[in-house]
């Protein structure tokens, strides 16, 4: 074998070897990036729900307040009614009761808004997941690819190498045969 085919030879199983690197460090990064993006997801998702039990919190308060309202707002008419010396019955207790029956409707309207907001914000938490967990596998897709086409880069890197070589390996023995 002459000195130009153990060079080429070598360089080669050095690029075969360098393609093969390159897949098998595209593959590491390709990992690395996954694991970011889901640990930005899973951070993302769990200031959501944060958020939703924040919103949790603002309901109980709100139906504490509401309560509190409601009993003032009994309280005063009641106190009224008899500070005049009228039974609370016929009018007086027609409009006590509506105001209660509508003081409780804005109470469960609230309530229910709350509950809203509070689906909107769990529901955005699990797409944020879900949006980490296909960009993690896209990464890591493509880190598989990428690894493999370094290999088969290589592999074909070495054939192509092996295939020239034993070529070159012919001719020379060819010439130096005298044939």
């Amino acid at each position: 074998m002459g000195l130009m085919t153990t060079l080429l030879v070598g360089m080669g199983v050095a690029t075969a070897a360098s393609q093969i690197m390159g897949g098998i460090g595209a593959k590491k990064e390709a990992d690395y990036n996954a694991s970011v993006a889901m640990s930005e997801a899973k951070y993302n998702a769990s200031v959501l729900h944060q958020q939703a039990g924040m919103i949790e919190e603002q309901k109980k308060l709100q139906g504490a307040q509401d309560d509190r309202a409601i009993r003032f707002i009994t309280g005063r008419t009641v106190s009224a009614t008899a500070g005049k010396g009228i039974e609370l019955s016929g009018s007086p207790m027609a409009i006590l009761v509506d105001t209660i029956t509508q003081m409780e409707t804005d109470k469960l309207i609230g309530q229910y808004n709350l509950d809203v907001q509070k689906y909107g914000v769990t529901s955005q938490a699990e797409s944020v997941i879900r949006r980490g967990e296909t960009t993690a596998g896209q990464y890591r897709r493509s880190g598989k690819t990428a690894r493999a086409a370094g290999y088969m880069g290589g592999l074909t890197t070495l054939f192509q190498t092996a295939a020239y070589s034993s070529f070159d390996v012919g001719k020379t023995a060819k010439k130096g045969s005298g044939v």
